[in-house]
């Protein structure tokens, strides 16, 4: 399997909204939640997301953000 590189931020932002257990709609949490993170504060959170989107791997609504399954997929595959 081909495993698509990203940033370590971005790949951050998809550790913590698993480990915030932000895996559906009625579970998102805030981008505000996000930029409390000291590593996450001064990046480009905006274009990460953008990112992360694109890629069909979170989804936003509103202000909130979760992870859809194939996020989940590659939140997972860090740990292998």
């Amino acid at each position: 399997m081909n495993k698509e590189v990203f940033s370590s931020l971005i790949e951050e932002i998809i550790t913590m909204l698993s480990n915030l257990g932000a895996l559906n709609e009625e579970k998102a949490v805030s981008k505000s939640l996000l930029n409390n993170s000291e590593r996450l504060r001064d990046a480009s959170l905006e274009e990460d997301i953008k990112t992360l989107e694109q890629r069909g791997y979170i989804r936003q609504v509103d202000d909130r953000l979760y992870l859809t399954q194939s996020g989940l997929v590659r939140a997972m595959s860090n740990f292998s």
